[in-house]
């Protein structure tokens, strides 16, 4: 039986439903405003605060889930501190992301070996605990930090903007032709809810929204450019979004965190944003 129907089939959830909606459209709007405001008017320093903020909040929910240990409050400050240095030091020396990754990489572990003392008999779990810590370095602090040097770039202002389009479009769209023609599932081990007919409808909603930014607003950039960027970064979107449920699915949980009313947490609703990142970047620098 399907969430919203009693034993008979009948639908019996409709108004908490619309008014989940209601809630999700106004945190949306609310937050597009704020973030939009802040990654084209704010300039270098505005979307280096924007990644930073992104960054901390994602790993504090990661934290949450897996950091087990007594000091668990310690290594969530130790995660979050190296991640906020992590961007202040990118938003100062913008091409030197992979010396600050690989820094902050011994850093942390230094950390972890003089700790271990501790836990002498969970000191497989506390090196679980530093693998965890790196793979959130790479996956969420490294993949942010792609964001200020798309805004850095030439045009950088617009590319920003076909990018958010792309990603937020093509996730309305994925949605709404799930809801309505959505059949055949696309990966139902790791997401039951979505569809094949959702995927293809959020590509090609990507792809009509590039080609009209491409015309009204960003003319400087080539037909090819607007076809294949929202098509790669559409897909890419798509599989970070795929990736974030396999996390969740892992840990049996439904929503990352709670901050974000009618979205969960901030993981849930930039899952695909953060993942598509660097294929966004790759495209600028071939496209520009």
């Amino acid at each position: 039986m399907t969430s919203g129907e009693n034993d008979f089939g009948a639908t019996n959830e409709v108004p908490s439903k619309s008014n989940e909606t209601k809630t999700r459209v106004i945190t949306a709007i609310a937050g597009g405003v704020v973030f939009l405001s802040l990654v084209t008017l704010g300039g270098h320093i505005g979307v280096s605060i924007v990644a930073a903020v992104l960054a901390g909040a994602m790993c504090w929910e990661l934290s949450q889930i897996f950091y087990l240990l007594p000091d668990k409050k310690e290594k969530r400050t130790a995660l979050i501190g190296t991640t906020w240095l992590f961007m202040f030091v990118n938003m100062l020396f913008p091409k030197a992301m992979l010396e600050c990754l690989v820094l902050a990489f011994m850093g942390l572990f230094s950390y972890y070996l003089a700790t271990a003392d501790r836990h002498t008999s969970e000191l497989k779990r506390h090196f679980e605990e530093f693998v965890f810590t790196t793979f959130s370095l790479v996956w969420i602090v490294s993949f942010t930090a792609f964001l200020p040097l798309i805004r850095d770039g030439l045009n950088g202002s617009r590319w920003i903007l076909l990018f958010l389009l792309i990603v937020w479009v093509g996730d309305t769209a994925a949605y709404f032709c799930g809801r309505k023609y959505g059949q055949k599932k696309l990966y139902p081990l790791i997401s039951p809810g979505k569809t094949l007919e959702g995927a293809a409808g959020g590509l090609i909603g990507s792809v009509i929204a590039s080609l009209l930014f491409k015309l009204i607003v960003f003319k400087g950039l080539g037909w090819f450019g607007a076809i294949v960027t929202p098509l790669l970064v559409g897909v890419v979107s798509q599989v970070g979004d795929l990736c974030e449920s396999f996390f969740k699915r892992a840990y049996g949980l439904k929503d990352s965190g709670t901050i974000l009313p009618g979205h969960g947490g901030f993981l849930d609703r930039f899952d695909g944003i953060v993942y598509s990142l660097p294929v966004m970047y790759f495209c600028v620098k071939v496209f520009s």
